[in-house]
């Protein structure tokens, strides 16, 4: 069962290096512009380099697992 479920979940995580690139992309301007000006006391500012970061590192790794399969 959880040999079926791994390969049809194999079967539809098909990454694309150009999305990953954007999402990298613009994901590094907008932390890029969030560290510009910062701000750690408002919380709304904590989350969004938050999710900046997450948003890079996602990126970063699905970049890296698409070359390393194509080797």
């Amino acid at each position: 069962m959880s040999g079926t479920v791994r390969e049809s979940l194999e079967d539809w995580y098909n990454p694309s290096i150009q999305s990953a690139m954007i999402v990298l992309m613009g994901s590094s301007f907008c932390l890029f512009l969030f560290l510009n000006s910062p701000d750690f006391t408002n919380p709304y500012y904590v989350f969004g380099v938050g999710v900046m970061s997450f948003s890079i590192v996602f990126a970063a790794l699905m970049l890296i697992s698409v070359l390393l399969k194509r080797r």
